[in-house]
């Protein structure tokens, strides 16, 4: 991972031309409950996600349960992520809203803490290649920019019956960017939540973060 380039601590203009789409339609088996829909400090997980979003890109979708005020593509595949993926990017080519050559900004509706300004560097990071953040080791690849290319990768593998969203982001050009030189400690922006207990840690974590995300446009 040493020779990824690296996280430069700034802010940058909003998010270019990336689509942004936030999922929403998982099943929190191991949460035990709709994760999505807890508050941290009055706002619910999934609208902490989407405001981030819709801060980093000019024309966001939630693609999913319809939680968060933002326009829903609802998911009715139920097959996860990639296929939730794939049937937005169809939708959204067929009305003319993406355009072939376009990116998008994938982001998962459970990272509570990511902020605007994180979310601009990924989708502003130049070239239109997929880039795809690496904290601690573990690839992000729902906290990312998905080229043209990973987009109809995304589509053929939904419709193989290949479900790995890492799979749609293995094309020529990916890139992967360390963001390791992190200010928070532990990396806390890029926290998902799978367990209540994770829900406990990062209400801890907000108490430090929200007010820099609300102060941001």
């Amino acid at each position: 991972m040493n020779n990824l380039p690296r996280y430069q601590f700034q802010n940058r203009a909003a998010g270019g031309n990336c689509i942004g789409m936030l999922l929403t339609g998982g099943k929190s088996k191991r949460f035990g409950s709709d994760k999505l829909v807890h508050t941290i400090e009055g706002q619910t997980v999934a609208e902490l996600s989407a405001h981030a979003l819709s801060l980093a890109c000019d024309t966001c979708f939630e693609v999913g349960l319809g939680l968060t005020g933002l326009p829903v593509i609802h998911d009715s595949s139920g097959q996860g992520p990639l296929a939730a993926i794939a049937q937005s990017v169809m939708y959204l080519r067929d009305q003319k809203i993406l355009e072939f050559g376009q990116c998008a900004l994938v982001l998962a509706g459970d990272v509570p803490l990511i902020t605007a300004s994180t979310l601009r560097i990924v989708a502003n990071w130049p070239g239109r290649s997929s880039l795809v953040p690496v904290v601690n080791g573990r690839e992000q690849y729902l906290a990312a920019r998905w080229s043209p290319e990973s987009l109809d990768r995304s589509i053929f593998l939904t419709k193989n019956g290949l479900m790995k969203v890492s799979k749609a982001l293995d094309v020529s050009g990916t890139q992967r960017l360390s963001m390791d030189a992190w200010e928070s400690q532990d990396n806390q922006e890029f926290l998902d939540i799978d367990t209540p207990d994770e829900l406990r840690k990062l209400v801890n974590a907000e108490l430090i973060c929200i007010p820099d995300r609300r102060s941001q446009s």
